[in-house]
């Protein structure tokens, strides 16, 4: 079994504490998740809830905010920390979820990166 820790969001993020994404939407950090898996590799989940994805939004309209998000706001926040990750997942939501839930009516997208050398490596699966 992993040992999972989180991080929720305090609530004082606002909009203007968070780097603006290339899509223009607007979007807040649900919590910061860090995960010890078994194999001895280390995971943090920035979880993001974007409510302009209610409306239908696709997944090609916010590609290019995943990447933004890891490499400004996720690799800083780690290094500022002290914080050592061997992946960094970066999910997107219309609305809060608890994490490991299920919903058919939640629009969630995902990126895994690898973390090396400073930078975020796109992992694509």
């Amino acid at each position: 079994m992993s040992d999972v820790l989180f991080l929720a969001s305090s609530g004082a993020v606002t909009a203007d504490d968070l780097p603006p994404v290339p899509s223009g939407n607007e979007l807040y950090l649900q919590e910061v998740i860090y995960e010890d898996r078994q194999d001895g590799s280390r995971v943090a989940r920035y979880r993001y809830v974007m409510p302009i994805l209610r409306q239908g939004v696709e997944f090609y309209e916010v590609e290019a905010d995943f990447q933004y998000l890891c490499e400004t706001r996720a690799l800083r926040e780690l290094k500022a920390s002290g914080e050592k990750v061997d992946q960094i997942i970066v999910s997107l939501a219309d609305r809060e979820t608890e994490f490991g839930e299920i919903s058919p009516l939640v629009t969630q997208y995902f990126e895994a990166y690898t973390v090396e050398d400073g930078s975020c490596i796109w992992e694509g699966y």
